[in-house]
C-alpha cells in the first residue's frame, strides 16, 4: 500500500499539473514521503499545545468527513514534501528585499498544484475501497488568531510533516525536510494502518544550526523578523502586506497573494539537513 501510495504522488508531481502556470517552468522538484499513524502520542501533544478546543485529531477529520467514530489505531497519515526546484532557489538566492516572480509563482500555483494532489490522493484512496480526507481542501478548514502564536489553524501540514518523520523546525519557523526548506508540503489522511517513517531526531529543533552560531536566516529576513530568540509572525506579516506586495506591484505587475520566503533560500537548510 505505501509503495502505491509514493507512486502515486511522484506519478502527480511528474504530470503537467506540477506548474507554475503564467511561467513555464515546473514548480517542484522530486518529493518526499513520510508516513504517521494516528495514535502516534505526538498529535495529541500538538492538539493540547495549539488549542485543544481548535486543533482537529487525524480520527476527528475523518469523524467530521463520514459521520461516524473512527479508531485511532486504524487511522494513518501520509505527509510529503515538495521541494523547490533548483533554479527557482538559485534566482532566489540573489534576492535581498522580495522573492522572485517564479518564487510567487510556485506559492500561487504551485500550491494549487499541492492542494490538486491532495484531493487526487484522497480519490484515489476512496477508489480503493478506503476513506480518506484531505484537511486542507476541506470546508472545515480554519484559521483563528492565538494570544499564544499570534494565529493557529485546525491542521498543520509542517507539523505533520514533523510527526511522519519528513524534518524539524528552524528557527524561523520553517521546517528543515530531508528536501530542506525551499518547499511546501500536503498530507491526506487515511482509515487504514499504514508503516510509519521512522523519525531520525529527537527534539522539534534537531536540525537548526542557530544553537551552533548560524545566523543565516535571521541575516536574510529583510523584515528583521528573525532573531536569535525565534520568529515574530505579526511583523513578517506585516512585511508582507506592506512592503512585498508593493513591491510586487512594482517590479512584477504582480496583484495577486505575495510572499517573501527569503529565509528558505541562501541559507545552509535551504535544500537539506545541514
Amino acid at each position: 500500500m505505501e509503495r502505491k501510495i509514493e507512486e502515486f504522488i511522484k506519478a502527480y508531481i511528474r504530470s503537467d499539473k506540477n506548474t507554475m502556470k503564467m511561467i513555464d517552468k515546473p514548480a517542484f522538484g522530486e518529493p518526499a514521503i513520510g508516513f504517521s499513524n494516528a495514535d502516534d502520542e505526538l498529535y495529541s501533544f500538538y492538539k493540547q499545545h495549539i488549542d485543544p478546543r481548535f486543533y482537529k485529531l487525524p480520527a476527528e477529520w475523518l469523524e467530521e468527513a463520514y459521520g461516524h467514530p473512527f479508531d485511532s489505531k486504524n487511522v494513518s497519515v501520509i505527509s510529503w514534501v515538495l521541494p523547490q526546484t533548483e533554479e527557482t532557489k538559485k534566482l532566489n538566492r540573489e534576492q535581498t528585499d522580495c522573492s522572485t516572480m517564479e518564487w510567487q509563482m510556485v506559492r500561487v500555483y504551485g500550491e494549487e498544484c499541492n492542494r490538486g494532489l491532495a484531493k487526487a490522493l484522497e480519490e484515489y484512496l476512496k477508489e480503493l475501497g478506503y476513506e480518506a480526507v484531505a484537511p486542507m481542501c476541506s470546508n472545515k478548514f480554519s484559521w483563528a488568531d492565538s494570544d499564544k502564536f499570534y494565529q493557529i489553524s485546525n491542521w498543520s501540514e509542517r507539523h505533520t510533516a514533523f510527526i511522519s518523520g519528513l524534518g524539524a523546525f528552524g528557527l524561523c519557523d520553517g521546517l528543515i525536510s530531508v528536501k530542506g526548506k525551499a518547499m511546501r508540503c500536503g498530507s491526506v489522511i487515511v482509515n487504514c494502518r499504514l508503516k510509519k517513517t521512522p523519525r531520525k531526531y529527537q527534539k522539534y529543533n534537531e536540525y537548526c544550526k542557530a544553537k551552533d552560531g548560524c545566523t543565516a536566516c535571521i541575516r536574510r529576513c529583510p523584515a528583521g523578523a528573525i532573531t536569535p530568540e525565534g520568529h515574530d509572525k505579526a511583523k513578517c506579516v506585516r512585511y508582507h502586506k506592506e512592503v512585498i506586495a508593493k513591491i510586487c506591484h512594482d517590479r512584477y505587475g504582480y496583484d495577486g497573494y505575495s510572499v517573501c520566503g527569503l529565509c528558505q533560500t541562501g541559507v545552509p537548510c535551504e535544500s537539506g539537513i545541514p
